[in-house]
C-alpha cells in the first residue's frame, strides 16, 4: 500500500494504491496538500511510503513537507520501468511513463493504445513484448476551447459539453460541434490508424474529459479513470 502523487499540469491527485484497487480518490490544492497527506496518514496507520508523478509544478516546500510525512520515491529520468523504452528522447513525460506502466499492469502481454483525454490529449503505445514505441500528443478538449476564445477577438470561452448536434446552429454550438466533434473523430482516426497495424489492438481511454468523449463516439472502449494511479504503483514496486 502506498500514497501515489500525481500532480498534473491542472490538479494534484491523491489515492491510496495497492495490488488490489485504488482507496479514497480526492483532488486537492497547493494550500490543502499536506493537512489531506495527514488525514490519510490518520486513516491508514499502516501508510508509509508515497510514489510521485510529476508534470506539473509545485512548491519545493509541500514536497519537503510530504518527505517529512512519508519515505518518497520519485519517478524521473533514471526510474526502472516495466517495459523497453524505445522512445528517441530523454524527454517522455512522466505522466506517459505512468501510463503505460498502468496498461501493462492492467492488460499485459497484449498491444495496447492508451488514450489519455487531459490538458492535452497523448497517445501511447505499447506491444505485446513490453516495447514501447512512442505516440502522439495534441491538444486536449479544454486547450482547444481556449485557444478559440484567446485567439479570436468574438468567440465566446465555453466549458467542455457535449454539442447538441453535430450541426452547430448558433455560435456555441458550432464551436461545440467544431472541437468536441472534431476531436471525437481525431481519436477514432488514429485508432483506425493503429488497427491497421494491430488488428488485435487493445485501446485503454483515461484523463478527466474521457467520460465525455467516449459518450460523442459512441464506441466500446477499455475506460480504466485509475490508469495512472496503477502505473505509479506498478512503477513504485519496480523500483522500491
Amino acid at each position: 500500500m502506498i500514497l501515489a502523487v500525481d500532480i498534473g499540469n491542472t490538479a494534484i491527485k491523491l489515492a491510496i494504491v495497492d495490488d488490489v484497487s485504488v482507496y479514497d480518490l480526492v483532488r486537492t490544492t497547493p494550500a490543502q496538500f499536506l493537512n489531506q497527506i495527514r488525514s490519510f496518514k490518520s486513516s491508514y496507520k499502516d501508510l508509509a511510503n508515497a510514489c510521485v508523478c510529476q508534470v506539473g509544478s509545485i512548491d519545493i516546500k509541500l514536497l519537503q513537507g510530504l518527505e517529512s510525512l512519508l519515505t518518497v520515491y520519485h519517478i524521473n529520468q533514471q526510474t526502472v520501468l516495466p517495459f523497453e523504452n524505445h522512445y528517441k528522447a530523454p524527454t517522455l513525460g512522466n505522466d506517459r511513463k505512468a501510463l503505460v506502466a498502468g496498461a501493462i499492469h492492467q492488460a499485459p502481454a497484449q498491444n495496447s493504445l492508451v488514450i489519455d483525454a487531459g490538458t492535452c490529449i497523448t497517445y501511447d503505445f505499447v506491444d505485446s513484448q513490453n516495447n514501447y514505441k512512442g505516440g502522439g500528443i495534441s491538444p486536449g478538449l479544454s486547450m482547444r476551447l481556449k485557444s478559440l476564445h484567446n485567439f479570436t477577438a468574438n468567440l465566446p470561452l465555453i466549458e467542455p459539453q457535449l454539442p447538441a448536434h453535430f450541426i452547430g446552429d448558433s455560435t456555441v454550438n458550432a464551436i461545440l460541434s467544431g472541437v468536441v466533434n472534431g476531436l471525437a473523430q481525431e481519436i477514432k482516426g488514429t485508432i483506425k490508424q493503429y488497427k491497421k497495424h494491430y488488428t488485435d489492438l487493445n485501446v485503454i481511454i483515461t484523463g478527466g474529459d474521457a467520460d465525455l468523449l467516449i459518450k460523442q463516439m459512441k464506441n466500446r472502449f477499455f475506460a480504466s479513470p485509475f490508469l495512472m494511479l496503477y502505473g505509479i504503483h506498478n512503477i513504485y514496486k519496480i523500483n522500491s
